[in-house]
């Protein structure tokens, strides 16, 4: 990895990337391709700053570029929707301008069909259901807001593994057909490889997210709240799965015989699970 500056930075296989395009004659659309990308990035970019997200950085790699926060996870969803959907909005610009200016060409023009190609393959791609695609991330916002961050996390890695199987089955038979395309496979190896970082991560982020979800009404001082009841002999682990960092929880523990036995907030189920483990029942919390 190159730094640029301090938020900017290139992958060191971006160079031999434009070589071969650069040999195969497809430098000036790889060129074109990273420019419709950079305007994308650029739109997250602005996007994190209005809602007061600290930027990262923003790195050139081979299949184009990605923009990282400071933060691991945006703990507002709608601050996530809004910048996640930034990015196919700067491609929906790019080919409305597109078709504004197509009137003041004097004949067809083939750069102007590969920007609209370019735009609209990004475009696509993004709005995928898989992570860490624009798709991808306002879908597991939504699920966050009915099934708690643990669960739509688990939901979203197993719908991404399916999908990036599939774009690897799809990569292959576009070299097969081509010979030479190999964006498909590029794109499905990036998303091999945050997989395997997300898993990397994943036992650190809950770890974190038990602490937060100690002190975030502490931190923000007022929140919206939602009830949910458990059975006394429910694992407290499986209470856990419910909460999101957008809303604080009370939850009141019921009998067999579903007679209201007392309420406990959020921050108390949290407190017993890091004491005594997530099998701890609803009774003994």
């Amino acid at each position: 990895m190159i730094k640029i500056t301090r938020f900017f930075y290139i992958h060191l296989l971006v160079f031999p990337l434009l070589f071969l395009a650069w040999l195969s004659g497809g430098l000036y659309t790889t060129i074109a391709a990273y420019a419709v990308v950079f305007v994308h990035e650029i739109f997250h970019l602005f996007a994190a700053l209005l809602v007061h997200e600290r930027v990262g950085s923003v790195i050139i790699m081979p299949f184009g570029m990605t923009l990282r926060l400071s933060g691991r996870i945006i703990r507002h969803t709608g601050k996530e929707i809004f910048i996640a959907l930034a990015g196919p909005f700067a491609n929906i610009l790019m080919l409305l301008i597109s078709d504004i200016i197509e009137p003041f060409y004097p004949a067809p023009s083939l750069s102007l069909y590969v920007f609209r190609f370019l735009n609209l393959s990004v475009l696509a791609l993004n709005l995928l259901p898989c992570l860490p695609l624009d798709g991808g991330r306002v879908l597991k916002a939504l699920l966050v807001r009915y099934m708690g961050y643990i669960s739509a996390a688990s939901v979203m890695r197993r719908m991404s593994r399916l999908l990036t199987v599939i774009l690897l089955i799809l990569g292959v038979l576009l070299l097969l057909i081509s010979r030479l395309n190999v964006s498909l496979l590029l794109v499905a190896g990036f998303l091999v490889l945050h997989m395997i970082e997300e898993k990397k991560q994943n036992e650190f982020v809950l770890m974190r997210e038990l602490l937060y979800e100690k002190d975030k009404l502490r931190k923000r001082g007022l929140m919206r709240s939602r009830s949910i009841c458990a059975v006394d002999s429910l694992p407290a682990g499986k209470v856990l799965k419910m909460l999101s960092y957008d809303c604080y929880y009370i939850i009141h523990i019921v009998d067999e015989n579903q007679n209201h036995l007392r309420p406990v907030t959020e921050a108390q189920v949290v407190d017993a699970i890091t004491k005594k483990g997530f099998t701890i029942s609803m009774a003994e919390v």
